[in-house]
């Protein structure tokens, strides 16, 4: 559309500075809430509204620069490559560490990898295929669409004495443990 729309109104530059301008404006507002979101809501909402945030913005600014008369595809066209690879290389680099169990504790034994579906935690992930994050996504959420009430992948393992559980990070790339009183209703053994 915003090509489309550049061949009209060459001789006009208003429309890539307003695209410019509201993602300025939306930048801040959105950093505002992300804020008060952060204040009065928990992490994850707070982390959740600042995506939607920059990705928002991000457009926005995308559109204006292709809007500029002096844009030059060719460097978009390397930027999306640079982010599909960037994403794509977290994506697996996240799938070969949770093959390795990265963050479980040396006694640990027998662990599985599982992620939620409608019943529960029932699903079991044995290849790195399934390990991609596109495929570690927690779908349930709270009535209201902002709770997060699952986890995208646990890992259960035995011990000498009972049972751990951990929860995958995206972010740190490895399994952190989990309190089991915290958590009463998530899966003590393998399926």
């Amino acid at each position: 559309m915003a090509i489309l729309v550049r061949e009209k109104t060459k001789w006009r530059r208003w429309p890539a500075k307003l695209f410019r301008v509201l993602a300025i404006a939306f930048l801040i507002l959105g950093l505002v809430t992300v804020l008060v979101a952060g204040i009065f809501g928990t992490a994850a909402e707070a982390a959740i509204v600042l995506f939607f945030v920059l990705g928002f913005a991000g457009y926005l600014s995308m559109l204006s620069e292709i809007l500029m008369e002096n844009t030059n595809a060719k460097f978009f066209a390397g930027k999306g490559l640079l982010l599909v690879f960037v994403l794509g290389s977290w994506s697996w680099a996240s799938a070969l560490a949770m093959r390795a169990h990265l963050g479980m504790s040396e006694e640990a034994t027998s662990p599985c990898i599982l992620v939620p579906t409608s019943k529960g935690y029932d699903t079991e992930l044995d290849s790195v295929w399934q390990m991609r994050l596109p495929q570690i996504v927690a779908s349930r959420t709270g009535p209201t669409g902002t709770v997060l009430l699952d986890y995208h992948a646990i890992l259960v393992a035995q011990t000498a004495e009972t049972s751990e559980i951990y929860n995958w990070s995206k972010t740190r790339l490895r399994f952190d443990i989990l309190d089991q009183k915290r958590n009463p209703s998530l899966p003590k053994v393998c399926p």
